[in-house]
């Protein structure tokens, strides 16, 4: 039985294990399942683990269900695009303030000894430094019963809604089958239409180029990527993972009775399960607006 966290290495954590897997609620990195091979390696090779621990616990506050495996720790680094300067962290501090507080009223309390991890702050001083920018500026206020978002901080994350996408067109990865017809004509395409994107699937497009070049372009024009899972086809793999690399935001499907097929590689990704078109098209729409929303306006 592990009696520290695997991420962060401290000891604020609850445990429960299974034959395979541990079940780890941290204060630091949040929930998480591991598998116990995983636990019992280091992952110091793969960055800090104030960044580690910033990745799994944003990833986990935005709702994702992460099983993290050996090789998952290869893949975190390249899953957030993480902030580097104080701008970038005190954006997320609004962020996630407003996420934990769940109304636009309430004050949350900030426990800067584990909530470091909410701005990728390397340690508890860090975590006020940037805290204490949010304030002067305004952007934050305190009460007696702790913080939360100001009316300027309401502006700056509408500000920050407004131009974090650029584009409209959403670049689809999926299997060309005959099979999958009405999950991309009344699921994957109205689902990404109900939500102000354009969406394009590069054998439906008229060109000339070799299809990869074509693929690489289109990707890399695209403000996000979604990756339909169901068939395990290599493309998909390929170009979601091509997205990740380039920092675009990647949104998976998969119909239910494919999903224990994911490879495990990327298994621990979060990933919308979906049985009718209808159901993939709700579901899809609702996860685009609930993390990658467009304003009609742009």
């Amino acid at each position: 039985m592990i009696v520290y966290c695997p991420i962060c290495k401290t000891t604020n954590a609850k445990f429960e294990q299974s034959s395979e897997m541990y079940l780890v609620d941290c204060k630091i990195c949040g929930k998480y399942s591991i598998t116990k091979s995983a636990s019992a390696i280091g992952n110091s090779q793969y960055g800090p683990s104030y960044l580690l621990s910033g990745i799994v616990r944003n990833r986990t506050l935005a709702g994702e269900e992460l099983t993290l495996s050996a090789q998952s720790f290869e893949h975190l680094t390249k899953s957030f695009n993480i902030p580097r300067d104080p701008i970038a962290k005190v954006d997320l501090l609004l962020k996630n303030t407003l996420t934990i507080a769940t109304r636009i009223d309430r004050f949350i309390n900030y426990q800067a000894n584990f909530d470091y991890a909410l701005i990728f702050a390397q340690d508890e001083a860090e975590f006020w430094y940037i805290a204490n920018i949010a304030l002067d500026q305004k952007l934050i206020e305190r009460g007696p019963n702790g913080y939360r978002v100001s009316i300027l901080g309401w502006k700056r994350l509408d500000e920050l809604k407004r131009t974090s996408i650029i584009g409209d067109q959403v670049f689809v990865a999926m299997w060309f089958d005959s099979e999958l017809d009405t999950a991309w004509e009344n699921g994957i395409q109205e689902g990404i239409k109900d939500c102000n994107y354009t969406p394009i699937r590069i054998d439906l497009q008229e060109h000339n180029e070799k299809i990869c070049d074509r693929i690489i372009l289109e990707i890399r024009k695209s403000s996000l990527v979604v990756a339909d899972f169901t068939g395990q086809r290599g493309g998909v793999y390929y170009e979601s993972g091509f997205a990740e690399g380039l920092g675009i935001p990647v949104i998976r499907t998969c119909r239910k009775d494919h999903i224990k097929k994911v490879h495990f590689d990327t298994r621990q990704y979060s990933h919308v399960v979906w049985e009718t078109p209808d159901e993939l098209r709700k579901k899809l729409a609702q996860r685009i607006q609930a993390t990658y929303p467009r304003n009609k306006a742009l």
